[in-house]
């Protein structure tokens, strides 16, 4: 029996210290995973947040010629920003006094979106591929140099500037060259003035496949890698010093008073494992004073009972589940409900329109909207709130209500989008914006009154054009609530008797496949051109089956809405 006491001390200790190791290496596992979680995500997050105001940044500078301001020069900017105002704005006539207005308006948006946004760098640049891509002319540059105090460095018009690094470097010659539209890295530096930085460059104002400008920008992400990696350690540290402690105060005890109880208290889970009926002593009172195996001894006493309420808490958690399933399919039936179905307008003979929304989860930010405002009035509608989920469906209702109300007490299409960003900007503290496309059609000309906020260019198709679908950069604005206070601009076009109108949002040409490819514009308008002549609906699902299978397995990215409308005329 001493043999095997000894046995069973030895065993005890090797079980001790193999514990101690085991949990501290988990410990140590656990915050290195959580580490990279944390670190991947925020990446993923801020990468996805300077890409979106990236896209809002270059559909607001897609009219810009950045070589007028170049060629313009430093010195007459110089000069004619020391002319008086008034001055200024007689000379309407003088391209120069033009560019240079242009010039300083552009300067004063770009300023608060890189203060907004808490952006560190904003830059629009014209490469030097003389260079190698090694320099870079700016054409507006904005540095924050003292982040706490938010005051802007702004570079000179035409400052040549040296790239910063070679992944930089090649990455500028990619999109210079029309092999990319979009690249983003990370430079991570133990530099307290610098730090760790995020980066997204984007081409601007494409023509074909050439850019004529490329945006950079830059945004801080040091702080947030320093506070995790000094909480990280931190807890880690904490972690282990306990388990140690604790684990050695245990196994000091366990050595003299638990293994004898423990057996006992085995034998007895065996027994009832296998008999299943309750002992006739009770185990608390045969395992000693040790209160930890009491505590145990309690547990398995009441095990049964247990047992029995934690089926009934899973019974409970279950039933909450799906009541919760069930509100939210009742949402998306709710969000679908409201939006129009066509069936009140398809007894007109001057138009033909369908449209599909299909979200990303059960409710979207996405929304449509077609509907008469007088007899020979119709308004069509398409929108996209910058977000998913809860928060997107409820500042998509608000938003698509005060557009409809609105467009129904009459005014032009800028009218109206101008009316609802000043309604919905007065309480949009979660800095929420819309990018939308809302035209006036009078259904006996076929003038469309339309304004475009910071939306897709629509895909036009004339009844007699042999090209077929097209898209045109018309002119536009900024998105609603994006910049509040900047004009919108508004568009006038005619449409004949069996021309068509196909508008959508970026969840067609941003779908991705396994490769990471996006759907793009060249893509739909092949989609649209397979068959002219079908049906608005066919269409759509015709679109919709080609988004589909060129994503494949891939989840879906974004919202998707498209609207197809067909204009008769009064002959028809």
């Amino acid at each position: 029996m001493k043999k095997i006491g000894r046995f069973i001390n030895k065993l005890s200790i090797i079980l001790i210290v193999s514990i101690i190791i085991l949990v501290a290496l988990l410990t140590v596992m656990i915050g290195f995973f959580s580490y990279q979680v944390y670190i991947q995500t925020m990446l993923r997050d801020t990468t996805d947040y300077l890409k979106e105001t990236a896209d809002a940044v270059r559909n607001n500078a897609m009219q810009w010629d950045f070589s007028d301001y170049l060629k313009l020069g430093k010195e007459k900017m110089e000069e004619l920003s020391g002319i008086d105002t008034f001055i200024l704005d007689q000379m309407t006539d003088d391209t120069d006094v033009m560019i240079f207005k242009n010039y300083t308006e552009t300067i004063s948006r770009l300023s608060h979106v890189l203060i907004s946004r808490n952006f560190t760098e904003l830059l629009i640049i014209i490469p030097k591929p003389e260079t190698g891509f090694s320099e870079y002319s700016v054409v507006f540059g904005e540095i924050i140099n003292d982040p706490s105090q938010k005051t802007i460095q702004l570079l000179d018009l035409g400052t040549v500037m040296e790239v910063q690094n070679d992944e930089q470097r090649k990455a500028l010659g990619r999109i210079w060259n029309g092999e990319s539209e979009e690249e983003y890295f990370y430079d991570y530096s133990s530099d307290k003035e610098t730090g760790s930085m995020a980066t997204v460059i984007k081409s601007l104002h494409t023509d074909g496949e050439k850019p004529t400008g490329i945006l950079i920008i830059r945004r801080s992400i040091n702080n947030m890698v320093q506070t995790w990696e000094r909480y990280v350690i931190g807890i880690t540290i904490m972690g282990v010093s306990m388990i140690l402690i604790s684990t050695l105060s245990i196994g000091f005890y366990f050595r003299y008073r638990v293994v004898k109880p423990i057996n006992k208290v085995t034998k007895e889970a065996d027994r009832f494992a296998r008999e299943n009926v309750k002992a006739e002593q009770k185990l608390v009172d045969a395992v000693g004073r040790t209160t930890e195996i009491r505590v145990l001894a309690e547990s398995i006493d009441k095990m049964e009972k247990d047992t029995m309420d934690n089926m009934e808490k899973m019974n409970r958690m279950t039933k909450e589940s799906e009541r919760i399933d069930t509100e939210l399919t009742l949402a998306a039936d709710l969000q679908k409900n409201v939006l129009p179905s066509g069936e009140p307008l398809s007894r007109r003979k001057e138009f033909d329109v369908s449209a599909l929304m299909h979200p990303a989860r059960e409710v979207g930010g996405d929304f449509y909207d077609f509907f008469l405002i007088d007899d020979t009035h119709l308004v069509l509608i398409i929108a996209d709130v910058s977000d998913k989920g809860m928060a997107a469906a409820f500042f998509m209702a608000v938003s698509k209500t005060l557009l409809k109300a609105r467009a129904n007490l009459g005014g032009s299409a800028s009218e109206i989008i101008t009316f609802v960003e000043e309604r919905l900007s007065e309480e949009n503290k979660n800095g929420m914006f819309i990018t939308a496309w809302l035209g006036i059609i009078n259904l006996t000309t076929g003038e469309v009154n339309a304004c475009n906020a910071g939306h897709n260019y629509p895909a036009i198709l004339k009844k007699d054009s042999e090209e077929g679908y097209v898209i045109e950069n018309t002119v536009h604005g900024p998105p609603i609530c994006f910049l509040p206070g900047m004009p919108h601009v508004e568009y006038n076009f005619r449409m004949n008797p069996g021309d068509r109108l196909f508008l959508y949002t970026d969840g067609v040409t941003d779908a991705k496949n396994p490769e990471g490819t996006r759907f793009g514009n060249d893509r739909l308008i092949r989609a649209l051109n397979d068959d002219r002549v079908t049906g608005n609906e066919s269409l759509i699902l015709r679109v919709k089956a080609a988004v589909d299978h060129f994503a494949g397995e891939e989840p879906q990215y974004d919202d998707m809405t498209m609207v197809s409308f067909t204009f008769f005329g009064c002959e028809s």
